[in-house]
């Protein structure tokens, strides 16, 4: 029983926001056996909404004074969505707190399938988590500790076969693998290919990353030596991707203001071999750009709060509660969805500015996990209304081959902006919803002459 109360715990911490499914699991000790949790817990949030409505309606919680509702949803999970069922002895007292409902429960689970027009347990799992089956393995293979061509001859003599990269990764056969077109240090692998217990994934050669969250290191495209800035840096995939590409030279500052999400980020930086990273408990907004220390950053890398609308191949989104929301559009705090934006996106402007402000300041990439123009598109309209001195890079150093560029329509119908962004849509690129851009200085010369940006009506209706 007490893998069911671990559980259990894990979950009341994920509604408390106190960390993510990965980290939570991951980087607990006491968690012996990472991977049966892991599914666990994922599972239950799978089908959270369904088995918080069986809690609701057979008022087990309740009836058993003792049995809190975070251990039920395990609990039932297991009883009513598993051939196994409930995997403690009959005579333990919190399984029969359970298990005497179980008449009940498969009663109401009946009525909800009736409700809802379907005969399978899986027809229940809402369309957002099916996509995100969708999602391929990616695999970022760690240069600070093994080359890709070894990690390669590694994964064939375990029985995987490289291909040549398909147009589709669904195409991807369970054993086949392959380099990413786009990202040149990651291999990716079948949807149902699972790393977890891995060697390569626990000693550090290999990060669990999805693909377009690598896209903003690629994109800042820090030189070896270089100073460089993560602000907003737990829990560290892309903190230690730069340090990758910087081949453990230079200085990187990584900023956040969790202390248990640094404390990851450091666990997560050590196994992965850097060693030039200095990890800072504090807000980016607060640091002095005149610093002398910060004197020679030219690399910052802003990947700031945001909606995570773009979110499909995890599950941590499931953890907040659909019925936070009011059916007038409002959440738990009173704000309207228009709101919240607004909210986020003055924060992400902060954030910008801020890193503009650095005297030496070459490459800002910006980057959020969301899907709305408000948080990507419009921030980035006015930015570059705000800061004459700046511009955005060019396609030709902004992961270039990637296809899917902004929305012209998000930034007054200018297509040549457009196209120095990038975007990610879950459903046709099989990765997560991303936006990146990268605001550069302009020359002397280029700040001397009026901006293409400056033409009339440019910024109208923001």
């Amino acid at each position: 029983m007490n893998f069911y109360q671990h559980a259990g715990r894990i979950l009341d911490k994920l509604a408390r926001h106190e960390g993510t499914i990965k980290g939570l699991i991951i980087g607990d000790p006491k968690v012996w056996d990472k991977k049966k949790m892991y599914a666990l817990v994922c599972e239950t949030l799978k089908y959270k909404q369904v088995l918080n409505e069986l809690i609701d309606k057979s008022k087990i919680c309740e009836v058993e004074k003792k049995l809190k509702r975070s251990l039920a949803l395990v609990l039932i999970h297991d009883l009513m969505f598993t051939k196994r069922g409930i995997t403690v002895r009959n005579d333990v007292p919190l399984k029969q707190c359970v298990t005497r409902h179980e008449s009940r429960l498969k009663a109401e689970l009946i009525k909800i399938k009736v409700k809802r027009g379907v005969t399978n347990n899986e027809d229940l799992v809402s369309q957002k988590v099916k996509d995100a089956v969708l999602i391929p393995r990616y695999a970022r293979i760690n240069e600070h500790k093994i080359t890709i061509g070894k990690a390669i001859k590694s994964f064939k003599s375990e029985g995987y076969t490289l291909v040549d990269c398909p147009e589709d990764f669904r195409e991807l056969g369970l054993k086949d693998f392959c380099v990413d077109r786009h990202l040149p240090d990651m291999l990716v692998f079948h949807q149902k290919t699972d790393f977890h217990a891995h060697p390569f994934y626990l000693n550090g050669n290999m990060i669990l990353q999805d693909k377009a969250s690598c896209f903003p290191a690629h994109v800042c495209q820090p030189t070896k030596g270089a100073h460089a800035i993560d602000a907003c840096a737990a829990p560290g995939n892309k903190t230690s991707h730069l340090s990758a590409l910087m081949k453990n030279t230079g200085k990187i500052w990584a900023f956040d203001l969790d202390s248990r999400r640094l404390d990851l980020l450091k666990k997560l930086t050590y196994k992965a071999g850097c060693k030039n990273i200095n990890p800072v408990h504090g807000s980016f907004l607060e640091t002095d750009p005149n610093d002398e220390q910060f004197a020679e950053v030219e690399y910052l890398l802003l990947d700031p709060s945001c909606s995570g609308s773009g979110i499909i191949s995890r599950l941590d989104h499931l953890v907040d509660d659909d019925d936070e929301k009011e059916k007038n559009g409002k959440d738990a705090d009173g704000k309207t969805q228009k709101e919240r934006l607004q909210n986020l996106a003055d924060f992400q402007i902060s954030i910008i500015e801020h890193a503009l402000k650095f005297p030496k300041a070459k490459r800002v990439v910006y980057s959020t996990c969301s899907i709305h123009p408000e948080e990507n598109e419009h921030v980035v309209k006015t930015i570059l209304k705000r800061h004459p001195d700046f511009k955005l890079a060019t396609r030709e150093s902004v992961l270039p081959t990637w296809n899917r560029r902004g929305i012209p329509e998000e930034i007054n119908g200018n297509k040549d902006l457009a196209e120095c962004v990038v975007r990610t849509v879950p459903a046709e690129d099989l990765t997560n919803g991303f936006f990146v851009a990268c605001f550069i200085r302009k020359s002397p010369n280029e700040q001397g002459a009026k901006r293409p940006l400056e033409e009339d009506n440019l910024f109208d209706n923001q």
